[in-house]
């Protein structure tokens, strides 16, 4: 049975170092509390998942599969705690054929691939079982998980703090969706904190990744960057890393009804409303980040500044149901999907692995202590309990009907 969804504002200190650690803030969260192992475990043992079609986004549906997996050599069963649900997850979904994301947690039927898949979600689960004499049930993970009451993987290259689910169906895929950290050698981790790591980790790591990967073009020769959807976590999560670099103006393109949060988040040079494009300078060379994935918009854009601007940066689909096709004959750069763990590749070559999680981690913190500033909070948690809820934020998602605001948390 779903419960009703609690909300809660996450309280912050007003200034935090960049070394301080998740057990150092551990009394600023006082509120997420009930994020605890015990409290995100159900009654029901039974596996339990929540299917989407492939094609058409908004059919889902529950499919339960009788009792939880049992884990044979080699193997560990994973049951989920708590999950978020963003417009990053409806990406994943849009894209699911084409960047394979639906390869992660496959749905086959007797036939081949089914028109059905499980949106993957970032989260926190505990072993329940484990045929693996170096990973003990009782430890919690974070990681990539299906919209499901559990998950069974093969680990591998397994230490003390993490390791990679080397099942053959992932193995072709993107290592950085593969591995799964443990909670208890992770310095930024305690049980208070896990809402927000849930919510916004993933899309940080995205953030970062693409404002680096611009700043490492030198912008492509911009002197402004134009940010669509401004107002999604996406995007001003990108906005705040650009803004640490501090070399370039940041435009952030949203709906009217959103132009007082993305003001209010404070990291944009100047919120536009779509309508309003027109009204900014055309011969100010731009590059455009699209993470509404909008045509039309995008359209526009080039049409707008035509050989002004300088690159198309397709980030997401958050206002699209529908992978962002770029339009016939466009003026201007042809758009490029930016793909994150490209850009995380190169960084581990460049800077190597430690100091990569080195700079990622302060980063976040910083961002943490921004988006919680008690004066100005941007975020507001509310959590629900089950599929069955998951189901309807993912619906409210689909249909736009989720304020700014607001970031959910599933607990199972």
């Amino acid at each position: 049975m779903m419960r009703p969804a609690r909300r809660c504002s996450l309280p912050s200190p007003r200034s935090w170092p960049a070394t301080m650690s998740g057990k150092d803030c551990n009394h600023f969260w006082n509120v997420a509390r009930p994020y605890s192992k015990d409290a995100d475990m159900t009654d029901s043992p039974d596996l339990v998942r929540l299917l989407m079609h492939r094609r058409q986004l908004d059919r889902l549906r529950l499919e339960p599969l009788g009792p939880a997996p049992v884990a044979t050599e080699g193997e560990v069963v994973l049951r989920l705690g708590c999950f978020a649900v963003t417009t990053n997850n409806i990406t994943y979904a849009v894209y699911g054929e084409a960047m394979k994301y639906w390869d992660f947690f496959p749905v086959p039927d007797q036939a081949g691939p089914s028109d059905w898949g499980q949106m993957p979600v970032w989260g926190y689960a505990d072993v329940v079982d484990s045929a693996v004499l170096e990973i003990q049930p009782g430890q919690r993970y974070f990681g990539y998980f299906p919209t499901a009451t559990h998950l069974t993987v093969r680990p591998g290259k397994i230490s003390r703090v993490s390791f990679r689910d080397d099942s053959d169906h992932r193995r072709h895929l993107p290592e950085i969706y593969n591995w799964y950290q443990r909670t208890d050698g992770d310095r930024f981790h305690d049980s208070a904190s896990e809402p927000l790591h849930a919510i916004y980790r993933p899309l940080f790591i995205t953030a970062f990744g693409l404002a680096d990967f611009l700043t490492d073009n030198d912008f492509f020769g911009a002197r402004q960057v134009l940010i669509s959807s401004a107002s999604s976590k996406t995007a001003y999560a990108t906005a705040f890393c650009l803004k640490q670099a501090g070399k370039i103006d940041i435009i952030g393109l949203t709906s009217p009804g959103n132009l007082d949060f993305v003001r209010r988040t404070g990291l944009y040079s100047e919120a536009v409303a779509y309508a309003e494009l027109p009204t900014l300078d055309a011969d100010t060379p731009s590059v455009y980040v699209d993470i509404a994935g909008n045509p039309d918009l995008t359209r526009q854009v080039h049409q707008h500044f035509d050989s002004r601007l300088c690159h198309d940066c397709t980030v997401g689909s958050a206002r699209s149901l529908e992978p962002a096709a770029a339009p016939a004959d466009l003026p201007g750069p042809r758009p490029r999907f930016f793909f994150a763990p490209e850009q995380i590749a190169k960084r581990h070559r460049d800077w190597g692995v430690g100091e990569f999680n080195r700079r990622v981690g302060e980063a976040t913190l910083a961002f943490y202590a921004h988006v919680n500033n008690p004066d100005n909070p941007l975020l507001q948690v509310t959590t629900a309990s089950g599929l069955d809820a998951a189901r309807t934020v993912i619906t409210d998602l689909l249909a736009g009907r989720v304020d700014p605001v607001e970031g959910h948390l599933i607990r199972m």
